[in-house]
């Protein structure tokens, strides 16, 4: 949404296609909210393999075809990365740029088909975008992609707007005091919602007067409520559904992430510019974000993570206000500005290589 944004703004033509399957509330809010600067295309696509995956590439390069010519087509996640090279080969001319959004080979139990699948891939574009060094390294070492083609943009927010932490508790039915531990994220596989509820049963344990708020939905929110009650914590957890998680976070005094792995983990910027600390293992852009100022860096053991909450949840008023004013000082390596301007001038230098070989 905000690379969409900036494009608007630099005064390019944009079109933005998306498939309605999976797109929620706040995505579909904020595409509204762009207005008529932007000119939509919905294409259903479906998260799985399979053949409906060949009519979603012919309709996709009709749609190209009709709203095109295009200079740039950008195609953001696996399946949509997939689909848009399949697409421009038939076209010609564009730049094809394929940002992962987290490359299926970084799931433990991925099948190396998906890697050789990439690699393939990788040959029918530009660009791949990165969005974390430990993104590029998987690409560059566990998938072997050309090394010609890889890019290194960190992702941003935007940290002119930011909610007031009285407004973020009083949309969430918190209290204005009191220690608050939150989680955003899709409630899948990747995110470990199961190892969350692990953890939070280990702090409760250890601080009963602590709060709990889950904000996400996703395949695993029954197993996870189900998970929630069997240890007890329904009534210190709030599990929120719709709710952007920008708009969340200063509600909290510690974000926790619980994932297996991340391609960047816009969660992590998130909460740092709004001053909040963060625990969690090394996934995505953890190792960068995360000082012993701003956090703790944890392994994936449940016991680890609740020992780093118990941490921060411990600091007296003092020390959390020196980790907040840390956390939105780490914050301005994430900025959404920069994040835009360098994606703007990979395109602009891809459109000279092309314009140049041609």
């Amino acid at each position: 949404m905000e690379l969409l944004r900036d494009q608007i703004a630099a005064g390019h033509d944009v079109t933005l296609i998306y498939s309605p399957i999976r797109a929620d509330p706040p995505f579909t809010d904020a595409v509204e909210a762009l207005g008529a600067g932007l000119r939509i295309r919905l294409l259903p696509m479906y998260r799985g393999v399979g053949p409906h995956d060949a009519v979603a590439a012919f309709r996709l390069w009709r749609a190209l075809r009709e709203l095109g010519p295009f200079d740039v087509l950008h195609g953001h996640s696996s399946k949509a990365g997939a689909l848009s090279r399949i697409a421009a080969l038939l076209l010609g001319r564009m730049v094809v740029i394929y940002t992962p959004h987290a490359f299926v080979t970084l799931a433990p139990d991925a099948h190396p088909v998906y890697g050789a699948i990439e690699w393939v891939a990788s040959w029918f574009c530009d660009a791949i975008l990165l969005g974390s060094e430990q993104e590029y390294d998987h690409a560059r070492r566990r998938l072997h992609l050309p090394e010609s083609r890889l890019r290194l943009i960190a992702m941003g927010v935007d940290l002119s707007q930011l909610p007031a932490r009285d407004n973020a508790r009083r949309a969430l039915g918190l209290p204005e005091q009191g220690f608050v531990v939150g989680f955003v994220g899709r409630l899948a596989p990747q995110k470990n919602p199961l190892r969350l509820a692990h953890v939070f049963q280990l702090v409760a344990r250890a601080r009963p007067d602590l709060r709990f708020v889950i904000i996400g939905d996703g395949e695993l929110r029954d197993a996870l409520g189900a998970e929630l009650d069997a240890r007890g914590l329904r009534d210190a957890t709030i599990l929120a559904r719709a709710m952007d998680g920008a708009d969340a976070m200063p509600a909290f005094d510690c974000l926790v992430c619980t994932s297996d792995y991340e391609s960047f983990g816009l969660i992590f910027a998130e909460a740092l510019a709004a001053g909040v600390a963060i625990v969690s293992p090394p996934v995505g852009v953890a190792p960068q974000a995360i000082t012993p100022g701003t956090g703790r860096l944890t392994s994936f053991e449940p016991e680890d993570i609740a020992r780093g909450v118990l941490e921060i949840a411990a600091l007296d008023e003092e020390a959390r206000g020196a980790m907040a004013d840390a956390c939105r000082d780490k914050a301005r390596l994430f900025d959404i500005r920069t994040t835009a301007t360098q994606t703007r001038r990979l395109y602009e230098e891809l459109l000279a290589r092309k314009a140049g070989a041609t």
